[in-house]
């Protein structure tokens, strides 16, 4: 899958299926659509191509306000590349494009970049200012300029349509086991080990750290979680936040895996939680830090023990 960020230039490809949105998550309803526009590429002997937009657009719509995550921007690619994309143009989302006119941006970002054969669209996508063009405007120029255009239906999992908006909001009330269902997958955190300050190392609990890259909808706090690396599943805990007993800016994912002690600094982790112990705490002193990791890893273990998981699989 070949990655196009910011660019005007594209593939020089005869033909293309292409679809667009923002797909954070790509839960079953964005699946629906990926899958469509792929097969039909397929159909047509054509490239399927995906454009998405970073930042998120409320972010330049609402300045300052971050749009809380499903998916890290690693995870994401990830996940659009096991669909069986061929192509992803990632359109940097600025306060011009925002005032630009729905006709204008039609053109620009789908009709002149591509060599349209198709259009595939969610039931609710709307673009350019004010969110004014719909799929009437799309239908008028696809007769205009030959392109077909297909408008996919939501997808409905027990009485609710599945959206990004819904798995935030599980996401935030710790209702992980109800996620899948409508994700298709189990929520995770996904990213590459890097190097932090090697605090957890000094403090006696070394653990893997992962910098997000993008505001989480997962809450600050400490998890028990599972953990895959290199196709094997571990368990451990997770802390998600600032360190605010550091003073740290930044968040971070900090995993220390339970019964492993390899250096896997630049390998990919994904890291799913399972139960929030508890919120993300400020600490007097480095003592009390250490007695708390010690009794969130034996409440860990416990929760481990009576849902019947192993340490290592």
């Amino acid at each position: 899958m070949q990655v196009f960020r910011f660019q005007e230039e594209t593939a020089a490809t005869t033909c293309s299926v292409v679809t667009i949105g923002n797909f954070d998550g790509i839960h079953s309803g964005h699946r629906a659509l990926i899958s469509t526009a792929v097969q039909e590429a397929h159909a047509r002997g054509c490239a399927s191509a995906l454009v998405t937009f970073d930042p998120h657009p409320q972010e330049i719509i609402h300045a300052q306000q971050p749009v809380a995550r499903i998916c890290t921007s690693i995870h994401q690619l990830r996940l659009l590349e096991e669909l069986g994309l061929d192509e992803v143009h990632v359109i940097q989302f600025t306060e011009n494009l925002a005032q630009m006119h729905p006709e204008e941006f039609a053109l620009k970002f789908l009709i002149q970049r591509f060599a349209l054969t198709k259009l595939v669209i969610g039931y609710d996508f709307r673009f350019g200012k004010h969110r004014a063009g719909d799929f009437l405007l799309l239908e008028y120029l696809s007769q205009k300029y030959n392109f077909s255009l297909e408008e996919v239906a939501p997808v409905q999992e027990r009485g609710q349509t599945v959206s990004s908006t819904l798995i935030r909001q599980l996401i935030r009330e710790f209702r992980f086991t109800e996620i899948q269902q409508y994700l298709g997958r189990d929520y995770s955190i996904y990213g590459k080990v890097e190097r932090g300050k090697q605090r957890g190392q000094q403090l006696g609990f070394p653990t893997a750290n992962i910098q997000p890259d993008v505001a989480l909808a997962l809450a600050d706090g400490v998890y028990v979680s599972k953990i895959k690396l290199a196709d094997k599943i571990y368990y451990g805990v997770t802390n998600v936040g600032k360190n605010p007993t550091f003073g740290n800016n930044s968040s971070t994912v900090e995993t220390l895996i339970f019964d492993f002690e390899k250096n896997i600094y630049g390998e990919c982790l994904e890291v799913t939680p399972l139960s929030q112990l508890r919120p993300e705490m400020k600490f007097a002193d480095i003592k009390d830090l250490q007695a708390q990791i010690q009794q969130d890893i034996d409440t860990a273990r416990n929760y481990l023990d009576t849902n019947d998981l192993q340490t290592v699989i």
